[in-house]
């Protein structure tokens, strides 16, 4: 197999693992050419990879593959011709080779993927007859030992065929039952019934009540071994699965079952407790919190709810590594969003706000959190102190560079060198100790701590509320924290309960995705689709909050959607109007709304807004030269600075640029962009030369020094969307920009016109530049111009813009061709006035 198609066997396996349930199929139709037995095997390679980096998408992974090979057909051929002999022999192989290698799952695995069609029906019909024959002429305890452990690596298994793969596991571990007893080796015998519930529990043949009841009972067998005082971590962890076998039972009163869950996961709780078992603690806690949640016993759930996010901030403060903390991270999911809604249920709104400020951007915090603390006062009096923090951050960024560099490479794939790890445990230890001491120093006691109300009290402004937007499986909330002119801080909860996760999950798979990936070739679906989706959201999400902030009298309001909220163009919402020019009436007519990853970020952008004038500007002009109106585009960004930056086409390279922007208060590129959802690092901005990545931005830090920009447009495709994979993380151009040192980003969420981009962002400095609107309503007025204003009105207007004018944005020749390409419309039509022309860009910071 070449290099090559392995490489895009493994694009293709990280797209499978970063897209949103469901999606799946979808993907996999869109690269047909790389679905074949090559990308089974590479799956199983790559699922033991990850395995071997103790990342739970493993077992996913294998799954699917499995499922993948049966609707190839390779788990059937050759079955049918399977001999009795050639099962027993076969079936010698592997116990001789588990024997040998003393069950290496590497090793195993490679033997079962060489031979996937004889994984069959004659392998397990041949399981009793053979282990009958070992026990009587060899040594009976090795002989369970191999049998055992042949169970659990087929019950992990990817491929072949998970029904029957399941259903060989299980016969293995009864096979060997019917030899281990409990009287002669306990603990043998007890994980070997915890292992045969655990396969009934995930069986597919059969009747699933009946397989639930099974498991059950082993579960209970097992705890007469696995007891408290003997076992304390086996019997928990065996509780554990005995509560969720009850609270997936189908026999029996579904009350009962629920309270016989509720007690074996509270007792499970008394091993696994947030400081000595911080991974079994959230895992416990948040299912049996989410049951809570789920039976809307709120007050009951909330303490549980707590000990879930204690042991999951442990397990992030213990991770060294970029990559360990995007695993943990993964591993949390939705546990703040849940745990928030649950909070706001039972009043506590402020812990709710809180909750999901602190598991928002994490990334983005902690680095605004130790990048720009305030650290004058500790210079001006321990500047040894100051500059040995200084010199633990310097190098702590150039190591998050070397691993954001590996996380991009050719081996990206392999374990992390050793030699980073090191280095990250010693600069985590030196920069623990460091913080201990500067938090000695009077006014610095709370420094680089967790978020704080207090941090998101800082960021509100009188005229400007947040709105955190949650959505989870009970349903969804909008929380908005407002601070009045005489500085009181309210929060006023908005019930969305008609819109749940799982509706937000079939929107964005089956209508918004599905239209997206087929855009080039079927534009009025996509169309459709923009118009679908965001009908939705006004009546199931955006409806409800517009009315309540005109109740409050806000008609300005910050979203910080969290999950995949941040994949939609919530300001794009309508519902009908007959007294507007387009029938509609959008979210963004009632309220300016803007974005932000979080409040912190808000802080950050708000002190380089202040500082940084617009007074020059870095503008790129089309470096691929494939854009017919960049340049009129350019050309409006342009006019009203004095002396400005322009890199056209070839002059616009990745270096060229980078060394270009430290310089600039206001860029703007107008190029080609790409969002790759799955592996957001590689997202970026195409230059001359190839791509300015997210990775590249990262490592900027224009705001030091006391500078900063304090604008960057991005006219390009796709430059505000998130990566999917830790979608709380925001992992995005804008959260890139932000983090580097940005105070406010223009993006957009599609693949937009390159005409309509153009008259858009031309109107925009019109009114910021020339009629003195702030930028962010100046975005606003004008996506509402291009809206709403006939082809007649626009040509009108951009004639106007001739040299004899002073700030002339537009030459009488481009002004020309303009007219010459709309003149054949009709002049009262509104040609943009589908959201697709101007709703995907957004407003993002200060």
């Amino acid at each position: 197999m070449d290099e090559q198609r392995v490489q895009a066997y493994v694009g293709l396996i990280e797209e499978l693992l970063g897209c949103p349930q469901g999606q799946e199929e979808a993907i996999l139709q869109g690269k047909a050419e790389l679905v074949d037995a090559g990308l089974v095997g590479v799956m199983g390679q790559y699922a033991d990879l990850l395995e071997g980096q103790g990342n739970s998408n493993a077992g996913w992974l294998r799954q699917f593959a499995g499922q993948v090979a049966q609707a190839l057909g390779l788990t059937e051929a050759n079955s049918a011709g399977a001999s009795s002999g050639d099962a027993r022999g076969f079936l010698m192989e592997i116990l001789q080779l588990i024997a040998q290698t003393q069950g290496d799952p590497a090793q195993v695995y490679g033997f079962f993927r060489a031979n996937l069609s004889r994984l069959d029906q004659a392998l397990l019909a041949a399981l009793p007859d053979v282990f009958q024959e070992l026990i009587q002429q060899n040594d009976k305890t090795l002989i369970e030992a191999v049998f055992v452990k042949f169970g659990n690596l087929i019950n992990q298994f990817p491929l072949g065929q998970r029904r029957l793969n399941l259903e060989i596991g299980i016969s293995c571990y009864e096979q060997v039952l019917t030899v281990m007893t409990q009287t002669a080796m306990p603990i043998e015998w007890a994980n070997t019934t915890m292992n045969l519930a655990t396969a009934y529990k995930n069986r597919i043949k059969g009747d699933r009540s009946e397989n639930i009841e099974e498991a059950i009972r082993c579960y209970e067998q097992a705890l007469t071994v696995m007891t408290q005082t003997a076992m304390p971590i086996e019997w928990a962890q065996t509780t554990n699965n005995l509560a969720n076998a009850y609270s997936n039972r189908i026999k029996g009163d579904q009350g009962e079952n629920i309270e016989q869950a509720i007690a074996h996961y509270s007792a499970s709780l008394t091993i696994f407790t947030p400081t000595s078992l911080p991974h079994d603690c959230r895992k416990t806690a948040r299912s049996l919190a989410n049951l809570y949640s789920d039976e809307q016993r709120w007050s009951e759930a909330i303490p549980i709810y707590d000990q879930a996010l204690t042991a999951a901030e442990i397990l992030y403060q213990s991770a060294t590594l970029l990559d360990s903390k995007s695993a943990s991270l993964s591993e949390t999911a939705d546990l703040p969003r849940r745990a928030a809604y649950a909070f706001a249920r039972t009043g506590d709104l402020s812990t709710a706000v809180l909750t999901l400020e602190q598991g928002r951007a994490r990334g983005l915090t902690e680095s605004l959190n130790r990048d720009r603390a305030n650290l004058d006062h500790l210079q001006a009096h321990n500047p040894i102190l100051y500059n040995q923090y200084q010199n633990i951050t310097q190098q702590l960024r150039n190591l998050e560079a070397e691993q954001r560099n590996f996380a991009t490479s050719a081996d990206r794939h392999s374990l992390t060198p050793e030699t980073l790890r090191n280095t990250a445990l010693k600069l985590r230890a030196d920069l623990e100790t460091t913080i201990e001491q500067i938090r000695q120093i009077p006014s610095y006691e709370d420094f680089l701590s967790p978020t704080k109300w207090q941090d998101i009290a800082i960021a509100l402004q009188p005229d400007n509320p947040l709105i955190y937007i949650a959505t989870t499986p009970n349903g969804s909330i909008a929380l908005i924290v407002s601070r009045s002119h005489s500085n009181a801080v309210n929060i006023t909860p908005v019930w969305l309960d008609r819109f749940n996760q799982t509706q937000l999950i079939d929107l964005l798979n089956k209508t918004w995705f599905a239209a997206y990936n087929q855009a080039s070739t079927d534009r009025q679906a996509w169309f459709d689709a923009i118009d679908t989706t965001t009908r939705q959201l006004w009546d199931l999400l955006m409806g409800p909050i517009v009315q309540q902030l005109q109740t409050l009298g806000h008609p300005h309001a910050t979203l910080i959607p969290t999950g995949y909220l941040s994949l939609l163009p919530l300001h794009a919402a309508w519902t009908e109007d007959p007294n507007t020019p387009t029938k509609r009436r959008y979210a963004l007519d009632a309220i300016h709304f803007t974005y932000a990853p979080n409040a912190k970020s808000l802080t950050a952008a708000q002190t380089i807004a202040t500082r940084v004038p617009a007074h020059s500007i870095l503008a790129i002009d089309n470096p691929r030269q494939d854009l017919p109106n960049s340049q009129r585009e350019i050309d409006s960004a342009i006019a009203s600075f004095p002396n400005p930056t322009v890199l056209r086409h070839n002059q616009a390279t990745v270096q060229t640029v980078r060394s270009n922007l430290p310089k600039a208060a206001i860029v703007h590129f107008s190029c080609h962009g790409t969002a790759n959802l799955t592996d957001p690092l590689n997202s970026g901005l195409v230059m001359s030369d190839g791509l300015l990545t997210l990775k590249d931005i990262f490592e900027l830090n224009l705001s030091e020094g006391e500078r900063g920009i304090r604008l960057a447009i991005l006219s390009a495709c796709e430059t505000g969307m998130t990566g999917t994979k830790n979608a709380d993380e925001a992992i995005s151009l804008p959260t890139g920009l932000l983090q580097a040192g940005v105070a406010a980003v223009v993006a957009s969420l599609w693949s937009v016109s390159d005409l309509s981009t153009m008259m858009l962002l031309t109107k925009f400095y019109d009114l910021w530049r020339e009629q003195h609107l702030p930028p962010d309503q100046a975005l606003r007025q004008a996506q509402i111009w291009l809206r709403d204003t006939t082809n007649d009105q626009k040509v009108s207007e951009f004639k106007t813009f001739l040299p004899t004018i002073t700030g002339t944005r537009m030459s009488p020749e481009i002004a020309q061709q303009l007219y010459d390409e709309l003149a054949w419309e009709d002049k009262d039509e509104r040609s943009f006035a589908h959201p697709f022309h101007w709703s995907a860009f957004s407003y993002t910071g200060v």
